[in-house]
């Protein structure tokens, strides 16, 4: 697929005003100025798709016919996670984990996969060019996805992290829906086990 520079700016100035959207207005606003930027994009994606006359849903990563390839380093990568922020969690009694964690962890893997998406198909695939070296184009991307989380220091690591070893494994293993999936998983727990918050009953505030 060759590279879009038209998409890494579109997504670079989107998550560039993220940051700053959040540091200076509340969390509505901040709420509201992410619902827009995932509707834009996805008027984008549904116009690219119309638009292409290649399976371009493949290219992206949505499939199926290499699962099974996938499975293995998608599980190990989202067990070893899992693992390590549930003992953070313990250690600093955010546990046991609450009943709406559970309706959260079934929701949160639609927008890992759309935050995947955008990471993986804007950032990653179109800094192939500008950064030849896949170690580095990890790391750049990883650091592009990590400053997208200011001002939360927690979620500036763990999205560093996450963003390199994912860009990393995506690379080899191009399955955006099992990749979507652990990402999902991971910031569930997150969520719960890290920053402590509920976001099942946060969600529930927009509704009530």
């Amino acid at each position: 697929m060759k590279p879009n520079l038209r998409e890494l700016a579109f997504i670079l100035i989107i998550g560039s005003l993220q940051p700053i959207v959040e540091l200076i207005t509340n969390s509505q606003i901040s709420t509201y100025y992410n619902g827009s930027a995932i509707f834009i994009a996805v008027i984008y994606v549904i116009y690219r798709i119309l638009k292409s006359k290649k399976i371009i849903l493949i290219e992206w990563g949505f499939r199926l016919d290499n699962i099974k390839k996938c499975l293995l380093p998608y599980f190990i990568s989202a067990v070893i996670g899992s693992t390590a922020i549930y003992c953070y969690g313990w250690y600093f009694g955010n546990t046991p984990l609450p009943i709406g964690f559970w309706y959260v962890i079934i929701l949160y893997p639609i927008w890992g996969i759309m935050q995947q998406f955008a990471l993986q198909n804007f950032v990653a695939r179109n800094l192939t060019n500008l950064v030849p070296s896949l170690p580095l184009r990890s790391l750049v991307t990883a650091i592009l996805f990590a400053c997208a989380h200011i001002p939360s220091i927690e979620l500036v690591l763990l999205t560093f992290i996450v963003g390199f070893i994912f860009t990393y494994i995506y690379h080899y293993y191009s399955n955006l829906l099992l990749l979507g999936f652990a990402h999902g998983i991971l910031g569930a727990l997150v969520f719960h086990l890290v920053l402590n918050q509920n976001q099942w009953d946060i969600l529930l505030k927009y509704f009530s």
